[in-house]
């Protein structure tokens, strides 16, 4: 189309009036921002109104809805053709749409640059990223919601099976979980000692060796503590043993080993302490859009700020922006998150959702909650030495519960019994 952007919007405009089924096929792409005029928007509204409403949307009806437009309509049935092109008309549309969207915030850019504004630069790349999640339609049929229903299943009968999420290098764990799943918001909660940040790092790690684009913030530790936990990780060698420098010969074989296996893992890490929710969330989309993260994990909830707010109101909009975060960036968000100190003098000491400090709207925000329990670390003579337990108190893809895994402290690393063999022979 090389007339002008109104000559696309009119196809698409007449097309689906001429046949009223070709709206299901644009309707989750296309709204009505993206016409030029207000009488096509107003068009397109009616028109789309009246599809997902079950009724006729002609002419003669769209006439009858919108008198003011009548010669308009008129024309546009009588002038435009259509054939079965609307797809293609929608999509030219929607890039005209596009376009104009990102000259005017790279004017917005501009004139921030000209004013010296800081923060121009992260506003620019925020709207930048938002331009496809906006210009999505968020109304659907019955109809459409079970055929992109199906559409998913169909998907998944093709991969054979396979994990439909980013692993989790927990076979216990991706077995309930299914791995992490796109604009999914997950807390993980746990008292001190834990093992919270190991399990970030682990699965972290776990996902950039599955080929996943993993952005990592750490308000907690400090990114060179993080390095030493990922060598112990992938080598074996007790991450002791790495910090003091007491290393024997055979280990410095395994380091060696490791290090060349996990340097290529696609990680990025951001290290500042009370970082603000503001900040992450500019270092998450940057991420996105310059490097293509798949997949963020925090450590951790508390440890973000919002200026500025009390703390019960902080945690809300922190809950509200990291799963803001996920739904936009399309990716996983994986969150360490507090558990109150009231759990240590109970005689069940498994934590449970409402544990989590400042609890409730990280509680309704959340798809999923998984906390972590240890034995060992309240009764130094457990009955279950080695073993972690995680307990899914919330999943809304499935069922809830809890798995057994092995905990091993001189790495600090989860592993699955399944692919442990040394401890499977011991037992």
């Amino acid at each position: 189309m090389t007339e002008s952007p109104a000559f696309a919007e009119e196809a698409v405009l007449a097309g689906v009036m001429a046949r009223n089924e070709a709206l299901h096929d644009i309707a989750a792409f296309t709204t009505a921002a993206q016409f030029t005029s207000p009488m096509r928007r107003d068009l397109w509204a009616a028109i789309r109104e009246r599809v997902l409403a079950g009724e006729p949307a002609d002419p003669v009806t769209i006439c009858d809805a919108l008198p003011q437009y009548g010669a308009d309509v008129i024309d546009l049935a009588s002038n435009v053709a259509t054939g079965g092109n609307v797809a293609a008309y929608a999509a030219i549309v929607r890039e005209n749409w596009r376009m104009r969207e990102a000259g005017t915030i790279g004017q917005r850019l501009l004139l921030g640059a000209r004013d010296r504004d800081p923060e121009s630069v992260d506003a620019a790349i925020a709207a930048l990223m938002a331009l496809n999640a906006e210009s999505t339609e968020h109304e659907f049929t019955g109809k459409q919601i079970v055929a992109m229903a199906m559409q998913v299943a169909q998907a998944a009968f093709e991969n054979g099976g396979k994990l439909p999420g980013i692993t989790t290098g927990l076979d216990e764990l991706d077995e309930i979980l299914g791995g992490w799943h796109d604009s999914d918001l997950t807390i993980v909660g746990g008292r001190p000692a834990m093992g919270k940040t190991a399990f970030l790092l682990g699965v972290a790690e776990a996902a950039a060796a599955a080929g996943a684009r993993v952005g990592l913030i750490s308000a907690e530790q400090p990114a060179v503590q993080l390095g030493i936990r990922r060598v112990a990780l992938a080598s074996g060698v007790g991450a002791v043993s790495i910090r003091s420098g007491r290393i024997h010969d055979e280990e410095w074989s395994k380091l060696t080993t490791g290090i060349r296996n996990t340097a290529g893992h696609d990680i990025r890490v951001y290290d500042r302490s009370a970082i603000t929710l503001d900040e992450l969330i500019g270092i998450a989309r940057k991420w996105r859009h310059s490097h293509g993260i798949t997949a963020l994990f925090v450590d951790y909830a508390q440890r973000i700020t919002v200026p500025g707010v009390d703390r019960v109101t902080e945690v809300s909009l922190i809950a509200r922006g990291l799963k803001n975060l996920a739904r936009d960036l399309n990716i996983p968000v994986v969150c360490l998150a507090q558990v109150v100190k009231g759990v240590d003098q109970r005689q069940d000491k498994r934590p449970t959702a409402g544990d989590l400090a400042n609890s409730d709207e990280l509680t309704r925000e959340a798809d999923q909650i998984l906390m972590l329990y240890r034995d060992e670390v309240y009764n130094p003579k457990s009955p279950d030495p080695g073993v972690a337990e995680i307990l899914i108190e919330k999943n809304r893809h499935g069922p809830t519960g809890y798995k057994r895994v092995r905990f091993v402290p001189e790495t600090m690393a989860f592993q699955s019994f399944a692919r442990s063999h040394e401890w499977e022979s011991a037992a």
